[in-house]
C-alpha cells in the first residue's frame, strides 16, 4: 500500500465518519425543513464558504469547466433527494443498504462504459461489504421491495454515477474550483425541486433547525465533500466507493455510542463482513489511473 493510498483512504474515512455521525441531524431537520429546501440551503452555503476560501482557483475558468461543475452537482443533488423520497415510502435500514448499492455500481460501469481494467479483488470486497451494510441496517425485514426501495435504488445509480463524474471531471478541470462549481449547481438543482414540489410544504425555522443546518452545511458538506473531492484525487473511483459504504457503518456506531442502541449478532456479523471487504480492498491491486489529476491553479 503506498502513502498516497494511505491519504486518500484517511480523507475518505474521515468523510464517512462526518457523513455517519450526521445521519440523526438529517433526519431531525427534515421535521422542520423540506427536503429540496434542505439540501439548496446546506450546499448553497458550502459554495459560499469554499468560492471564498478557493477564489484564486476559479481564476479563468472555462464554459467546459462550468459544465463539469454543472454535471457533478445535478448528480449529488439528485442522489440526494431520491435518497430522501425514497427514505420517506421505506425503512431507514432498507434506505441505508439500498444507497450503498453503488459499491457494486460503480465498478460495473466503469468496465462496461470505460474499460476500466479491475483489480482482481475489488468485485469480492464489493460483495462482502454489501453482505455486511446488509447484515447491519435490515434487521431482519423481510418484507419484500416496494416502491420507497425502487427509489433508492435509483439513489445509488446516482451516488454511483456521482462518484465516477468526480473522477473523470477532477482531470480536466482544478480540483478545488470544481468542489465551488458542484455545491453551487446542486443547489441550484435542489431549488428548482423545491419550486416544482415543494409548493406549500411547512417551514419551521427554529433553533434546533437553525442549528442543523449549520452543521450539516458546514460539516457534512463543505469538509465533508470536499475531503471527498480530496480523497478521490488520490484513488480510482471503484476503490473510492468501497470506502465511501463505511458511513453506513459509522451511523450505526452513532446511534449506539449517542442514542443506546444494542449491538445486535447480526450487527456484530455485518462488521466483521465489512472489516474482512476492507482487508480484501486494500491488499488488493489498485490500477492507478493514467491521467494526472488537475489539482493547481490554471
Amino acid at each position: 500500500m503506498t502513502r498516497r493510498t494511505l491519504i486518500a483512504d484517511g480523507l475518505l474515512l474521515l468523510t464517512t465518519l462526518i457523513w455517519g455521525v450526521a445521519f440523526a441531524v438529517v433526519k431531525d431537520t427534515l421535521d422542520s425543513v423540506p427536503p429540496g429546501l434542505l439540501v439548496m440551503t446546506r450546499h448553497l452555503i458550502a459554495a459560499l464558504i469554499t468560492a471564498v476560501l478557493f477564489r484564486k482557483h476559479l481564476r479563468g475558468l472555462q464554459a467546459a469547466d462550468i459544465r463539469r461543475g454543472a454535471l457533478v452537482g445535478f448528480l449529488l443533488a439528485m442522489a440526494y433527494l431520491v435518497q430522501t423520497e425514497g427514505l420517506a415510502l421505506t425503512t431507514a435500514g432498507k434506505n441505508a443498504f439500498l444507497t450503498t448499492t453503488y459499491v457494486l455500481f460503480v465498478p460495473l460501469a466503469l468496465r462496461l462504459f470505460f474499460g476500466r481494467r479491475l483489480g482482481t479483488r475489488v468485485l469480492p470486497a464489493a460483495a462482502l461489504m454489501l453482505l455486511g451494510i446488509a447484515l447491519l441496517s435490515l434487521g431482519g425485514e423481510q418484507d419484500g421491495l416496494n416502491r420507497g426501495d425502487a427509489l433508492t435504488l435509483v439513489c445509488g445509480l446516482f451516488y454511483a454515477a456521482h462518484i465516477i463524474a468526480v473522477e473523470r471531471c477532477q482531470r480536466r478541470t482544478d480540483l478545488y474550483a470544481l468542489i465551488v462549481l458542484q455545491f453551487a449547481f446542486c443547489a441550484l438543482t435542489a431549488l428548482f425541486w423545491h419550486l416544482a414540489f415543494e409548493r406549500g410544504m411547512p417551514v419551521r425555522l427554529d433553533r434546533g433547525a437553525v442549528l442543523g443546518i449549520g452543521y450539516l452545511a458546514v460539516f457534512s458538506t463543505t469538509i465533508g465533500m470536499s475531503l471527498q473531492n480530496l480523497g478521490q484525487s488520490m484513488a480510482p473511483g471503484e476503490h473510492a466507493a468501497l470506502i465511501l459504504s463505511m458511513e453506513s457503518v459509522f451511523g450505526a456506531l452513532s446511534g449506539v455510542v449517542i442514542l443506546g442502541e444494542r449491538i445486535t449478532p447480526a450487527m456484530g456479523a455485518g462488521f466483521a463482513f465489512i472489516f474482512l471487504a476492507l482487508v480484501l480492498c486494500e491488499t488488493g491491486t489498485v490500477h492507478p489511473r493514467k491521467e494526472p489529476v488537475k489539482e493547481g491553479g490554471r
